[in-house]
């Protein structure tokens, strides 16, 4: 394997290769140097990897500790990011900067300290004093998350704030009169004895509206969400169990496409930081469970399960010509 395989190999620089890593460093590798296609230094992915022999090896053959890559972030920031504890305490102990600006002003102490990792950081000399109405508001964010736990459906799904149920009906290119609920036990059926597509709407106790199909047209075509918010309104819709991003269309326009999994930055929403995208493990929420948990913040549209399948929805067909499919 060359050298440019290697280092830019998923695992590459875990525990397990620590013999061939004290190799290659013994052979002259420079151990800060940047990795192919990676933009970050091998102790950027020790961090990530919780590899803590290979950390104490990178550090011990001359790494700086506190390099930052291409995005800003630093190896503590990215063990911060993984959840990774030993690293953290090791890298702390070596003289990392938990206070140091990573991603948009932000600390690695500070995003440790809404998170399990609190302890590491909350008693280190500069420890920023976090506000109670962020600490009360993150945790409510939490609380919400952690209300979808049992929230299995493969469907996609889209929630849609700002907009009226009848407004998203009419938007589709129906009429509202026409589209009367029906009852969730005749949904199947109905749907059947028709040869076209229907998506299935209604507005949850709350507000908001809900758009949802098991097979056929999606919520977040390009067609349809663009309907749906052309003249005002927001739609997010994702395949919460299946997929890891969503979908955000903003007054007939999409304007985003977040990755659960991606790194956050400068320009990030808030509310993606509120709903942890971007922390891969440091905090015990799920996939699932943020997707959603940014859908509601979003929209202000919160369901259940037991409301998805027992709720009259009113089914509206639609025609799509033209557009791609944002699955």
């Amino acid at each position: 394997m060359s050298d440019d395989e290697w280092v830019g190999g998923i695992g590459a620089w875990s525990d397990t290769n620590l013999a061939e890593i004290r190799e290659r460093l013994a052979d002259g590798f420079d151990p800060g140097q940047r990795l192919f296609w990676l933009r970050s230094t091998p102790l950027h992915q020790a961090a990530q990897e919780g590899a803590v022999k290979v950390i104490e090896l990178l550090l011990e053959s001359g790494a700086e500790v506190d390099p930052a890559d291409s995005y800003g972030a630093t190896p503590l920031w990215e063990a911060v990011r993984y959840g990774q504890d030993d690293a953290v305490r090791l890298l702390l102990a070596a003289g990392a900067d938990p206070w140091r600006p990573c991603i948009a002003g932000r600390s690695p102490g500070l995003q440790a300290l809404f998170t399990e990792l609190s302890d590491l950081f909350v008693h280190l000399p500069g420890a920023p004093r976090v506000s109670p109405r962020l600490r009360e508001l993150q945790d409510t964010v939490d609380e919400m998350m952690f209300s979808y736990e049992n929230y299995k459906e493969e469907f996609c799904i889209a929630f849609v704030g700002g907009v009226t149920e009848d407004e998203v009906i009419r938007r589709l290119g129906a009429d509202p009169g026409l589209c009367p609920p029906v009852e969730a036990c005749a949904l199947w059926e109905t749907e059947r004895a028709f040869p076209v597509e229907f998506l299935r709407v209604a507005s949850p106790p709350g507000g908001g509206v809900v758009l949802f199909q098991t097979e056929g047209v999606l919520p977040v075509h390009d067609r349809v969400a663009r309907l749906v918010t052309s003249g005002g309104g927001i739609l997010t819709g994702a395949f919460p169990f299946a997929g890891s991003s969503v979908d955000i269309w903003q007054d007939g326009f999409s304007v985003a496409r977040p990755s659960v999994h991606d790194q956050l930055s400068d320009d990030s929403l808030f509310e993606l930081w509120m709903c942890r995208f971007g922390d891969c493990g440091a905090h015990p929420s799920t996939s699932v469970e943020r997707i959603l948990a940014l859908m509601t913040l979003l929209t202000a549209t919160y369901v259940t399960e037991e409301w998805l399948w027992s709720a009259p929805m009113r089914l509206v067909p639609v025609e799509l010509r033209g557009g791609g499919q944002d699955s």
